[in-house]
């Protein structure tokens, strides 16, 4: 005769099963979902920081050696990086006479901008004032040195045709949700780097 056990007994058994498994589960579950929603805000964050540096760089080549350059494309990068990502997390903007061949600047032509928040008054290539929160640290590339003249006609020494001019942003992410605490992680999130050249756009 097979004994069959008391009903009330299994279903007991049943139940405290389920919640066992219940509290395994339910961190993997809590985990992949904060992990979702962290890089979807990371993702959206390097999208912003490129597409900030695509806008600039196109700025750039149109504005060529136009005085005032700078502080226009400086303008731009601050208002295209947007929420979830926020400006005031960009460290640097680099702006410079790429060589298109490597990607690197030519003869440390460098203009380099630190971001610190302030309200700097400046002018803009059409003659109005604005601010901007950024502090230049390093001149080695003077609006007034680029050239976008067809065969380097007239350009100041070693310019001998038309300037690819490169807009580097770098971008200091911090976490938005618990996920690094969850994993083990740092509590500083990645440096987003994003570089867009392009060919100044030639006046004759």
């Amino acid at each position: 005769m097979r004994l069959i056990g008391h009903p009330g007994r299994r279903r007991r058994r049943d139940r405290g099963q389920a919640l066992v498994e219940f509290a395994l589960v339910i961190p993997i579950f809590i985990l992949i979902v904060v992990a979702i929603a962290e890089f979807s805000i990371l993702f959206t964050s390097f999208l912003a920081v490129g597409f900030a540096s695509h806008d600039a760089s196109q700025l750039a080549a149109t504005l060529g050696n136009t005085t005032g350059a700078d502080y226009a494309i400086l303008q731009r990068v601050d208002s295209d990086v947007m929420a979830p990502a926020s400006a005031r997390r960009i460290t640097e903007v680099d702006i410079y006479w790429v060589d298109p061949a490597t990607g690197k600047a030519i003869g440390g032509a460098v203009n380099t901008w630190k971001y610190d928040g302030g309200s700097h008054l400046v002018t803009l290539p059409n003659g109005t004032t604005t601010t901007i929160p950024f502090v230049r640290t390093a001149n080695g590339y003077p609006e007034t040195s680029r050239c976008n003249v067809n065969k380097g006609v007239g350009c100041t020494s070693g310019h001998t045709s038309i300037d690819t001019i490169a807009v580097k942003i770098v971008y200091q992410y911090v976490w938005v949700t618990p996920f690094p605490g969850l994993v083990g992680g740092s509590s500083t999130g990645p440096l987003l780097t994003s570089i867009n050249m392009m060919r100044l756009e030639p006046v004759r």
